[in-house]
């Protein structure tokens, strides 16, 4: 009863991430009055996987001519559609869990794993997160990541308030 689920669609999805007029999505998610989210487990489900470590960042001139690394532009359209969807903000003095499952073609069509690393899109999905909810990564004490064989690519994030084992 206390869940907050986040859809949106793929169509909803391409709009955003190409930088085109999108529509509000359908689904939004309470606030308390004050801003801050009352009721958590925050669920939030995305239909595409969080960029890879290797495709946030490109190297460019600066006008002076230096190198310097900016996020790319998938990776800009990444987080503002993150924070588009997480509206409201959790107490920045409660620890918390956050639970990524991962959907995605996990195996090929003979049955062998594929060579997916799904590690290291966590931490960009994390950053954005954090961004959005007005908390620092090290408010999360738990990171659980697991990975489901799918047709579809979909990523599921759901926050809870931290408990710590007796």
């Amino acid at each position: 009863m206390g869940d907050r689920i986040r859809n949106i669609s793929a169509e909803e999805f391409r709009r955003l991430a190409t930088g085109r007029p999108a529509r509000v999505p359908r689904l939004s998610i309470k606030t308390a009055p004050s801003g801050a989210l009352s009721e958590l487990p925050l669920r939030l489900s995305l239909p595409f996987l969080p960029p890879s470590v290797n495709k946030l960042f490109a190297s460019v001139r600066d006008e002076r001519g230096t190198m310097i690394r900016v996020l790319t532009a998938q990776a800009r359209r990444m987080r503002k559609l993150i924070c588009a969807l997480v509206r409201g903000r959790l107490d920045p003095r409660t620890l918390y869990e956050l639970h990524v499952d991962v959907h995605l073609a996990a195996f090929t069509r003979e049955g062998h794993v594929r060579q997916v690393d799904v590690t290291n899109r966590v931490k960009f999905l994390e950053d954005c997160l954090c961004h959005a909810l007005g908390i620092d990564d090290r408010q999360f004490f738990k990171v659980v990541l697991t990975k489901h064989h799918a047709e579809a690519e979909l990523t599921q994030v759901t926050i809870h308030r931290y408990h710590e084992a007796a």
